[in-house]
């Protein structure tokens, strides 16, 4: 009963940080979370979120999806293409939006790039950083991401 009461409350106080921010029921969202204020994200029902994530990209979260602690997503990069104009200066690209399916586990530290999309049954090992679109039941880890199997 007291995770359904924090869930409650710490959804509400994202929201308060970003309108755009839209879960469904069951939402839970551990210790310090972030959710950048600039970005649409939207997620389904039966989320969990450990502590410390950092959502800070366009995002499309379907149903029963997990998140351990200090998981990323990151969106908007930087532009690095002109050596004449100072990269702090440069503007940023283009939001891409990060799209993870139903029934995904996102392992602890993982960072999922913007623009990827995360099949259903995926599950995406620790310490992960996911630049490629992820397969239906693939396994993947390591920098950058890659398939280690699939699930049977």
């Amino acid at each position: 009963y007291r995770r359904i009461i924090l869930g409650f409350w710490r959804y509400k106080l994202l929201r308060i940080r970003n309108n755009e921010f839209i879960a469904g029921s069951n939402f839970f969202c551990g210790n310090r979370c972030f959710i950048s204020s600039k970005n649409k994200i939207t997620i389904g029902s039966d989320f969990y979120m450990g502590n410390y994530c950092h959502l800070a990209a366009n995002a499309k979260i379907g149903d029963n999806v997990l998140f351990a602690s200090f998981v990323s997503l990151v969106g908007g990069d930087h532009k690095i293409d002109s050596i004449n104009v100072p990269i702090r200066l440069s503007g940023r690209d283009v939001f891409k939006t990060i799209c993870i399916k139903d029934n995904v586990w996102i392992g602890h530290g993982a960072i999922i790039m913007h623009g990827v999309t995360i099949a259903s049954g995926a599950v995406i090992a620790s310490g992960a950083v996911i630049t490629r679109d992820v397969g239906e039941n693939e396994i993947w880890g390591g920098n950058p991401g890659k398939l280690i199997r699939k699930r049977v």
